[in-house]
């Protein structure tokens, strides 16, 4: 089995704004247990939302991104 070799610039970029969504997502999640005052264990219960909601933030910020690059291009 070959080992995973990311040597692409701006894969890493990629993985570095995916990586940072997660954060928020996982911090939102701890937030709001600490809101609801609801059990630690929701920690690793609730992970796929924590995907799901790290998948939202990054197609918004991709779209953001994306718009940025097309304006950049026009003017």
């Amino acid at each position: 089995m070959k080992d995973l070799n990311i040597s692409s610039g701006r894969q890493k970029a990629e993985l570095k704004w995916l990586a940072g969504c997660f954060c928020i997502a996982f911090l939102l999640n701890i937030m709001s247990i600490i809101m609801y005052k609801t059990s630690w264990s929701e920690v690793v219960t609730q992970l796929l939302w924590v995907f799901i909601i790290t998948l939202v933030f990054y197609a918004v910020v991709v779209t953001i991104r994306l718009a940025v690059y097309i304006l950049r291009r026009l003017f």
